[in-house]
């Protein structure tokens, strides 16, 4: 009997030993609180894992799950396989502090997890007696994914966990217990990401919202359709690029549903306003029409993958299915750039080309980043981050797509100028063909009015001069002074009629006509007179056009000169001198007594009139009086 006792408190006292160090209880290691310094990763001897569709009902319903080793559960990465991850999951521990004093600790199940909540029974409880912690949540960056647990002093008890896990393939399950006194340093390390791929995303997110401002600026002014879905694809390309990079690891109901389902379905809507600024970009349906219904089938089938996998989430738990969706979507998309590429390429066209290697690189980056996010491994550089190749696709596309909208511009504008161009010379051919019209009816009435003056006026002169001729040879005795005025009345006329006849006729329009006529009409009117009249001029005169109004003011002018000499300058010889090398100049030079002051403001109308002809056509005119009167009239040819 006393042998019986000491066998029943050696095995009371090993039980009791058992406790006070923490070390074993059936399938699970007790933890420690005192045994680490900062944290402590739990290995698989620490935890077991139980998973169910629906959170516990009640207070009770942890203790009946069947726990397991989280090996048979979670891959070496901690990964969640299969659909487990739509599931509730519960984690089972033990904690013992073996010291005199309470301790306060933290447990970080993992990133990504809706909800967490903690239920707790305390050593030598019944079984089916479980108490509930409240949700403390520390005050830390991301304080969401962390709970406090507390202990009291000798106290061992076991501890559940219920999570609820992000609806991703990427979610794991790495509990870690923290110390208060390094809770900051640990949500630090947590949110800490590459900050090369950081600083490059957020300039990709500068860079994409100016290109928002652009597309937006440019469709307010040109109301083009393509600048409109090109803002609408910088801004959500903006939008998830941002978010992806900010929201990273965070804990937040917003950082969940991004990264369950609206990130995808930003990414599918970027696609569809890419695939409608193609469109309207290359006018597709107008230059191109199997590009236009490749495009136009790419946007039928986002449009039914968002639907399918919008259903999938909200209707459905399972999430591989979901993200072989997901895959598949991002294969087709690869696979119809693919096509495009080829397609767009046998157009030829240059504009096309520049799109179709910005869409290359993309297709390139693209199948790099769907690569490594199919591998689903930690990220550890930025060479090994599926973000980091998509941004690299979207920066090529965006230069691409600069240098194709440089062209398209540029191509747009001579197309513009050549029409501006073909208006223009349009608008001139219909002026000139007005003009010429114009021209050719006031040539036909000088015609009509110089025939009409030769045949009715100079008909009428000529008889009236042939009669006065006549009656001074059957008068002659008798010869009365006013017939001898009729008839000098007559020539005088006949003479400044046939002036005006050839100044009216178009035919005389040339500066060689105008020469001769000169010369013709000065040896005419020095022929009477004692004065003997030279004109020197070349004999090869260009065949240039001189107005009939030029040429009657030229005309009268010389005509004034000439009469001058005649009435006033009491010259033996004059001399006229023709030169027409850049402008018409004649000079005309007698060398007669000249003319003084009072001359000049006795017979000044006649000076003037020469004067105001000359300036009438843009021509002038000069006097000079030594050894003679020299009078010189230019005017531009």
């Amino acid at each position: 009997m006393r042998n019986i006792r000491l066998l029943l408190l050696l095995a009371v006292l090993v039980v009791l030993s058992s406790i006070a160090k923490g070390q074993k209880y059936p399938g699970i290691d007790s933890i420690n609180v005192c045994g680490f310094y900062d944290e402590l990763l739990l290995s698989e001897n620490n935890y077991q894992l139980a998973f169910t569709d629906k959170p516990a009902v009640d207070i009770q319903t942890p203790v009946n799950l069947p726990f397991n080793s989280p090996g048979t559960k979670l891959d070496r990465e901690g990964k969640i396989t299969d659909n487990l991850n739509a599931k509730h999951v519960f984690l089972k521990f033990i904690l013992h502090n073996p010291s005199d004093s309470a301790e306060k600790l933290c447990i970080y199940p993992g990133y990504y997890f809706k909800s967490i909540h903690i239920y707790r029974q305390a050593a030598g409880m019944p079984k089916d007696r479980l108490e509930a912690i409240p949700d403390q949540k520390p005050a830390v960056a991301g304080g969401n994914a962390y709970r406090i647990i507390s202990l009291q002093a000798g106290e061992t008890s076991i501890f559940y966990v219920q999570l609820q896990p992000v609806k991703i393939r990427t979610n794991r399950v790495n509990p870690v217990l923290i110390r208060m006194n390094y809770l900051t340093t640990h949500a630090l390390l947590v949110d800490k990401d590459d900050s090369m791929l950081v600083i490059i995303t957020y300039m990709l997110v500068g860079v994409m919202c100016m290109m928002l401002l652009f597309s937006l600026g440019s469709f307010i002014l040109y109301r083009k359709k393509e600048f409109l879905f090109y803002c609408m694809y910088a801004g959500l390309v903006a939008f998830l690029l941002f978010f992806k990079t900010y929201l990273y690891r965070s804990a937040s109901d917003f950082t969940y549903f991004f990264e369950e389902f609206f990130d995808f379905l930003i990414m599918l809507t970027a696609m569809i306003c890419y695939a409608g600024f193609l469109r309207y970009f290359l006018s597709t349906s107008r230059k191109y029409p199997l590009l236009d219904r490749l495009i136009t089938g790419i946007e039928a089938v986002i449009i039914g993958f968002l639907l399918i996998y919008s259903s999938i989430y909200f209707f459905s738990g399972n999430v591989v299915f979901r993200e072989v969706t997901e895959n598949v979507m991002k294969c087709i998309v690869i696979a119809w750039g693919v096509v495009f590429i080829i397609l767009a390429i046998k157009t030829n066209d240059k504009l096309i080309n520049f799109l179709v290697g910005g869409n290359l690189v993309m297709i390139i980056a693209g199948a790099v980043s769907l690569l490594f996010i199919v591998r689903n491994d930690p990220s550890e550089s930025v060479f090994t981050s599926a973000l980091f190749y998509y941004d690299i696709g979207i920066v090529t596309e965006l230069a691409f797509f600069l240098v194709g909208l440089t062209y398209k511009t540029r191509s747009e504008l001579i197309e513009r100028i050549k029409i501006e161009d073909r208006r223009k010379m349009e608008s001139d051919k219909k002026e000139f063909e007005k003009q010429l019209t114009i021209f050719q009816t006031q040539q036909e009435e000088r015609n009509r009015i110089s025939a009409d003056m030769h045949d009715e006026l100079g008909g009428g002169m000529t008889a009236i001069r042939l009669m006065s001729e006549l009656a001074k040879q059957r008068a002659p005795g008798s010869l009365l002074p006013e017939i001898e005025k009729i008839s000098g009345s007559a020539n005088d006329l006949l003479g400044k009629m046939n002036a005006i006849i050839w100044s009216m006729s178009p035919a005389n329009d040339t500066l060689p006509n105008l020469v001769a006529y000169i010369r013709s009409y000065a040896y005419d009117f020095f022929e009477n007179t004692d004065v003997h009249c030279t004109i020197e001029v070349e004999d090869d005169i260009p065949a240039i056009i001189v107005s009939g109004i030029k040429r009657r003011n030229i005309f009268l002018a010389v005509k004034e000169a000439l009469n001058n000499i005649v009435k006033h300058a009491n010259a033996t010889t004059v001399k006229i001198n023709i030169d027409f090398e850049k402008t018409l100049l004649i000079i005309i030079k007698d060398d007669g007594r000249g003319m003084d002051k009072e001359k000049n403001n006795r017979f000044g109308n006649g000076l003037s009139n020469m004067r105001r002809r000359m300036e009438a056509i843009g021509g002038s005119f000069s006097i000079s009086s030594q050894g003679g009167t020299t009078i010189s009239l230019q005017a531009g040819l």
